[in-house]
């Protein structure tokens, strides 16, 4: 029994005495957000960029929450009420397990490897860091060493990574259902690919704020070069627009709209153009990188 859990089997055991998940979503989120600003502003734990740095940030940030922080899934934690808290074998509900416990530390170890094999990716253009954090950020989620918590571990470690070689990664445009279906394709299909896309998503974002659209709950992506998708329009700012499909908040560029440009709320469908890199973008390469 991995006694992480209380009886619904599906809230983990905290210290904030919250019974749901629900509950403990909201009741977590002041000191997470605290802990992580502390790591951003560097007062949080440093390290070599290896397991101990890894699981260093998981208890740093989950400190306030749960007594298995920095403990990975697979080490027997004696809790307070006096269970044993393991779990080597971890699955999303439908999809192919993570990999087992006893696989965890060598799969780490592999990992800290690479990164100093690759000096810590420095040296690195923009694009170049991106592809190579990106694979990074994969095979940590494949790992997923720790019970709960994986994403935001894994986000500051890459982004104090990225910081030590001379870029900002920045997660702020992606939202968190995003992030949930990249990480399953990832683990699922392999699928590793996040368009740089930043200065459209950004604004986009932005205006739903400003009309409470709950953004952070939807799916929302710029759209893929060579994909034409059915949709609705949304509006028309600047150089880019935004629409609905069945699935997701979708952002294209305006020269991709047909003639005449589709009115609020009328169905149409566009082919979706290449997006200016930074080559093609010279004021972008003026700019400290960022990636998605």
């Amino acid at each position: 029994m991995p006694n992480y859990t209380l009886p619904d089997g599906f809230t983990v055991k905290n210290k904030l005495g919250a019974y749901s998940h629900d509950e403990l979503e909201k009741l977590e989120g002041n000191f997470v957000f605290f802990r992580i600003a502390e790591l951003t502003a560097g007062k949080g734990p440093t390290g070599q960029f290896d397991a101990a740095h890894l699981k260093a940030i998981h208890g740093h940030i989950f400190q306030d929450v749960c007594e298995w922080a920095g403990h990975t899934r697979d080490e027997k934690i004696r809790l307070s009420d006096g269970t044993i808290a393991s779990e080597p074998q971890l699955m999303k509900i439908g999809g192919r397990p993570f990999i087992p416990g006893s696989e965890i530390n060598h799969a780490l170890d592999r990992f800290s490897e690479a990164i100093r094999h690759d000096y810590h990716l420095r040296g690195l253009p923009r694009l170049e860091f991106a592809s190579r954090a990106a694979d990074l950020l994969v095979t940590l989620n494949e790992i997923h060493p720790f019970r709960e918590g994986n994403g935001r571990t894994q986000r500051l470690f890459l982004k104090e990574l990225a910081e030590g070689a001379g870029h900002m990664l920045d997660f702020s445009v992606v939202t968190k259902e995003r992030m949930i279906q990249a990480s399953i394709a990832a683990h699922e299909q392999g699928d590793n690919g996040m368009p740089h896309r930043v200065a459209a998503l950004r604004p986009a974002l932005e205006a739903m704020t400003r009309h409470n659209f709950p953004w952070n709950e939807n799916y929302v992506a710029t759209m893929e070069p060579g994909h034409s998708v059915p949709a609705m329009m949304a509006g028309v700012a600047g150089d880019h627009f935004m629409a609905r499909s069945a699935h997701a908040v979708l952002i294209g560029q305006g020269h991709d709209l047909p003639s005449p440009i589709p009115r609020l709320g009328q169905e149409f469908q566009a082919t979706a153009s290449d997006w200016p890199t930074p080559e093609s973008n010279p004021r972008a390469t003026n700019r400290p990188g960022v990636s998605q």
